[in-house]
This record gives structure tokens, C-alpha cells and sequence, in this order.
């Protein structure tokens, strides 16, 4: 049993490498989320919240664009644990009736439901990675989201989305900080 989860937790560390630890995808998220931060400051919470659920289709095909720059071929990276982010990524899409229906009778949550439901998937893909940074990721910015939406809800349409910006882009530090790290401890890529 102790190979098993050694062999396990050694492609963990080999999936994370080879892929560069995703970073161009939080990359792309956090230009995503600067941008509605940006909208946040003209737009109605109804214009947001459309524009907001539209744009979020760029952000996986901006993350392919940003492999090279970043260093980070996510979609080239091979492993049998690939199923499983692929699995992650899809459940976060089933939320999509729910936000459909705020945006359609209560736009004013369509920060918050979309900041937490683009969040889901971390945890499953912090463990394909093996990235704590992953898991911290995800519940800093459910509570920092859910502090701005009761505490400061002037701060909703901007705040949201720049902390969440702000979190995507400590997060791919923070990746490729993990990267370097299992290199570093003699993990390859091969």
C-alpha cells in the first residue's frame, strides 16, 4: 500500500512539473477578473452579470494562448491523473443553471456565485498537482469573496473581481513556486 501511494504521489508531483503547474490558466483568470473589475465601475449589475457570464468562455482558450509564454503546457501534459482535472473542470460547468438564474432575477449575485462556482475545481486539481497552494486558493478566495459581499457591498461589482484577480495571480506564484520546488527535489517532467 505504501508504493501504491508513493507511485501515486510521486505523478502527482511529475503531472504538476510537466504542465508547468497550470499557471497560464490563472493567469488568464486573473486578466478575466481584472477586466470585470474594470466593467464593474460602468456597468449595471445586470449588464455586469451578463457580460460577466459571457466573457468567462475566454478564459480557458486565453489559457491555451498563454502555455508558451508561461512555460506551462497544461494541455500537452500526459498523466493518468489528467481525467481527473478534466472531471473538475466539467462539475464547475454544471453550475451554470444556478447562475443563469440569478443573473436572470437577481444579477446582484452574480459576482459572488460566479467567483465561488469558478472556484470549485481547485481543491480536485490542487490534488492532481499535488499544490497546496491549490487548496489554500480556493478557500482564501471563498472567504475574502464572501467578507466583500456581506461587509462591503458598494465594493461587489469591483472589489469581487480584483481580489479574485488579486488571488489568481498570487496563485500562480504560488504554482510556480511548487514547480521549482519538486524539480528541485529531483521530480521531472518525463
Amino acid at each position: 500500500m505504501t508504493d501504491l501511494k508513493q507511485a501515486i504521489d510521486h505523478e502527482r508531483k511529475r503531472y504538476c512539473v510537466a504542465a508547468g503547474g497550470g499557471v497560464s490558466l490563472p493567469v488568464a483568470g486573473a486578466l478575466y477578473w481584472a477586466v470585470m473589475g474594470g466593467l464593474g465601475f460602468y456597468l449595471a449589475p445586470s449588464q455586469w452579470a451578463i457580460a460577466a457570464a459571457a466573457g468567462s468562455g475566454l478564459i480557458f482558450p486565453l489559457g491555451i494562448l498563454l502555455q508558451a509564454p508561461m512555460r506551462s503546457p497544461f494541455m500537452k501534459s500526459k498523466s493518468p491523473l489528467s481525467g481527473v482535472t478534466m472531471a473538475a473542470i466539467a462539475a464547475i460547468n454544471l453550475l451554470w443553471p444556478i447562475h443563469i438564474l440569478l443573473i436572470g432575477g437577481f444579477p446582484e449575485g452574480a459576482p459572488l456565485t460566479l467567483a465561488i462556482g469558478m472556484s470549485l475545481h481547485w481543491p480536485i486539481i490542487g490534488w492532481a498537482y499535488h499544490s497546496r497552494v491549490s487548496l489554500i486558493h480556493a478557500f482564501v478566495r471563498v472567504a475574502a469573496v464572501t467578507v466583500i459581499w456581506y461587509g462591503f457591498p458598494d465594493w461587489r461589482l469591483t472589489g469581487i473581481p480584483f481580489v479574485v484577480a488579486g488571488l489568481y495571480l498570487f496563485a500562480a506564484a504560488g504554482l510556480r513556486w511548487e514547480v521549482l520546488r519538486f524539480r528541485r527535489a529531483g521530480v521531472s517532467a518525463a
